[in-house]
Parts: C-alpha cells; sequence; structure tokens
C-alpha cells in the first residue's frame, strides 16, 4: 500500500504543482461544514467521469457488472494489448511471446483476471491515470496534509490486483482540483 497525499499551500510552483491555494481550500471546508458533502464541480467538458463506489474505490468509469469470458490469445492482443489485426498476422513476431500455434488457444483464466485487477478494470485505469498524472505527492512531510488516496496494489500471481481508494469524503474536493490542474478534467459520481 503506498498514499497520495493532497497539501494545502499558498499557491502551487513547478516544483510543487499539488500544492492546493488556499482560498480554495477555505471554500472547500465552507461547503462541507454547511452541507456535509464535498465541493465538486459539475462540470460540462470533461475527459474523465470517475465513479465512487460503495466501499470507497474510485474507478474510471462505471464499474463493471460481471467479468468479461477469458479470451483467446488473438482476442487478448487485439481488445486488450491494442495491437492491431495485422500486427496479430504479420508481425507477430516483434510481439513476442505468443506463438501463431497459440492465437486460437484460450488465455489461462489465472493470467487473465490478473491481467485485468491490474490493468484493464476501472479501478486499476484509475490508478493508472492518477499515476501519470502526479495529482499529489507521496511525501508526507511536503506541508500540511489536507486528505489522501490509498494506493493498494498486489502483484503475484492469483492475487493480483491495483485500487484507489478514498479514505475522506472531502479527499473528492482536492482531487477534482487536482485533475483540473492537470488538465484532464472529471466529474465524480457516487454510486
Amino acid at each position: 500500500m503506498s498514499e497520495y497525499y493532497f497539501i494545502r499551500g499558498h499557491e502551487p510552483t513547478e516544483e510543487q504543482p499539488w500544492i492546493i491555494p488556499e482560498p480554495f481550500v477555505e471554500k472547500v471546508f465552507g461547503h462541507y461544514e454547511r452541507r456535509g458533502t464535498p465541493f465538486l464541480q459539475n462540470q460540462r467538458k470533461v475527459n474523465h467521469r470517475i465513479y465512487l463506489d460503495w466501499s470507497g474505490v474510485l474507478h474510471l468509469g462505471r464499474p463493471w457488472s460481471q467479468f468479461p469470458e477469458v479470451p483467446t490469445w488473438r482476442q487478448f492482443l487485439i481488445k486488450y494489448e491494442g495491437y492491431s489485426r495485422d500486427d496479430v498476422k504479420y508481425r507477430l513476431d516483434k510481439i513476442g511471446w505468443v506463438q501463431k500455434d497459440e492465437l486460437n488457444d484460450r488465455v489461462s483464466e489465472e493470467y487473465f483476471y490478473d491481467q485485468l485487477a491490474h490493468n484493464y478494470m476501472p479501478a486499476a485505469q484509475f490508478a493508472h491515470l492518477v499515476d501519470s498524472l502526479k495529482v499529489g505527492t507521496s511525501d508526507e512531510k511536503a506541508g500540511e496534509i489536507l486528505g489522501h488516496l490509498r494506493r493498494y496494489e498486489g502483484s503475484f500471481t492469483g492475487s493480483d490486483v491495483l485500487y484507489m481508494q478514498l479514505t475522506e469524503p472531502i479527499t473528492l474536493s482536492w482531487l477534482q482540483w487536482a485533475f483540473n490542474k492537470a488538465g484532464e478534467p472529471a466529474n465524480f459520481y457516487q454510486l
């Protein structure tokens, strides 16, 4: 487990872009005290729709209601790994880890579900997005902590997982601010 912290400060800088400015902090706390809910703006043009489930796990898009069937290697390479049909047909040697005579075989169930949990499910995709945007800091000593997300990652066969969990509802306000600051506006929804 690791954590992303949201830090209070005067103004963000190039060295510390995750610092949340004091005027916004006061606005959010005032809203939270009056209404008991995080301050969230319903934005018209967003790049992401993020859902919070009953356990506090955040998802990029709606969580799946059921798992997909285990695909063949051909289907897996195209649908999940992003290879084109031509890549699979003509450039399989560059992919390297699947042989031509294996393309119509089913992917190992354990491998497939591990890949889903760590890379492709909406909760894992949210964690990958936060990692890529660097919307917070992992340094809890960087300043006064406003809130944080817990990042869970298990990376061993049969128990692979990646997701982020909200620790306090008000942290959604900091998260939306950070997404906007990163140029990736998002709306948040509770399931």
